[in-house]
């Protein structure tokens, strides 16, 4: 089956064409053995798949890669979360652990704003499921930063300890999730078929627990959308791993009554290839990234039937001017334009927004200080 067709701001490579028609070549041959692939497994497959996977590859970060994240864009934003961190360090001291961490620059940018002997973590865990990422991790922080050399822990999955910073930067929407269509005769998860023109969204059987948990939203015949119930079992993970201490989750999303708005009928997924993000995951799998928003809602009350408490809830622009990202003096103007896009509306500044689950901790948190949103969960 042949690759679908490709617009015009995604020219490949040779060596790309050839990944992409074999991951295609792959995919169809799965579907045709085992019938249409929930686009849960699809996503996770193409994003995950150690061989063919996008996160197998080296460069996806920053401006060599596909997208850009605010510890890639500038370590004025691990140094204002570093504040954060000494907080709640100076209280209670403790291990870190940072999920999906990456290329360490967000692990480096905390480290290096906090000094060894001050508020400052026993032990910084950084994990990360990529090998290749890993490795790129290790080698930072040796070079960066040697002096932390020996705190600093950079493994696969969650280490056996307790912690008292859980730290999510840009992890949940990259979770493989549940897409759905409301159809006049139930709500059906989408799932991937190949055909003679490449692959495409047929809908799958009725589902009684989705149907069940979406049903209060009263959503319209034709509303497509996601769930992501991953995003909350990763919760209930990070809980079993927390002391007492702070779960701080930073990513894209949206309270419900936003997320499934009836202006946004066709979800959230989105994609990015080379700086260009588009809504179509189908096209380059394992070439292109694929996120879904978080439901924000959905998190906090997974939170609060975990036992956690709900601390604060507010955008990345308000977490981060909480925090004194305006109180740093620009060097450059790269510096100036960092802060702009960390925190205009129109940029990052509003897409993302920042949640914190605290667990026998008195202290108010200083990130939610300025602008705490709890009120728009409809908790």
């Amino acid at each position: 089956m042949p690759s679908r067709s490709l617009p015009s701001w995604a020219p490949l490579s040779a060596a790309e064409r050839d990944r992409l028609d074999e991951n295609v070549h792959r995919l169809a041959a799965d579907i045709r053995d085992n019938g249409p692939m929930p686009f849960i497994d699809y996503m996770e497959r193409v994003l995950y798949d150690p061989e063919s996977g996008y996160y197998s590859r080296q460069a996806v970060f920053g401006e060599p890669g596909d997208y850009i994240t605010a510890p890639t864009l500038s370590p004025l934003f691990g140094r204002a979360l570093a504040r954060q961190c000494a907080q709640v360090l100076e209280h209670h001291g403790g291990d870190v652990i940072e999920v999906g961490g990456g290329t360490g620059h967000l692990a480096l940018d905390i480290l290096t704003a906090l000094e060894p002997a001050g508020p400052a973590p026993d032990r910084y865990w950084l994990v990360e499921r990529s090998a290749g990422l890993r490795e790129r991790a290790q080698a930072l922080i040796a070079h960066a930063a040697p002096q932390w050399r020996e705190r600093v822990h950079i493994v696969a999955e969650w280490p056996r300890v307790k912690a008292r910073i859980i730290l999510a930067n840009e992890l949940l929407d990259a979770l493989p999730t549940t897409r759905f269509r409301v159809t006049a005769d139930g709500i059906r998860p989408l799932h991937v078929a190949a055909s003679e023109t490449g692959l495409g969204f047929v809908p799958g059987p009725r589902d009684r627990a989705l149907e069940a948990r979406l049903a209060p939203l009263a959503l319209p015949v034709g509303y497509e959308s996601e769930v992501t119930p991953a995003s909350e079992d990763w919760l209930a993970g990070a809980a079993e791993h927390l002391d007492s201490g702070l779960i701080l989750v930073i990513d894209y999303g949206f309270p419900q009554s936003e997320f499934y708005h009836p202006d946004r009928g066709g979800g959230t997924v989105m994609c990015h290839f080379r700086q260009h993000a588009h809504p179509d995951p189908l096209i380059l799998p394992g070439l292109q990234d694929i996120t879904a928003h978080v439901d924000f809602t959905a998190l906090a009350r997974a939170g609060a039937r975990l036992g956690l408490d709900i601390a604060g809830y507010t955008s990345q622009a308000g977490l981060l001017l909480a925090l004194g990202l305006a109180e740093e003096a620009p060097t450059d103007l790269k510096a100036l334009q960092a802060i702009k896009r960390l925190t205009l509306p129109h940029e990052m500044g509003e897409l993302f927004k920042a949640i914190a689950f605290t667990r026998n901790l008195s202290i108010p948190l200083r990130g939610f200080a300025l602008f705490d949103r709890r009120h728009t969960l409809g908790l």
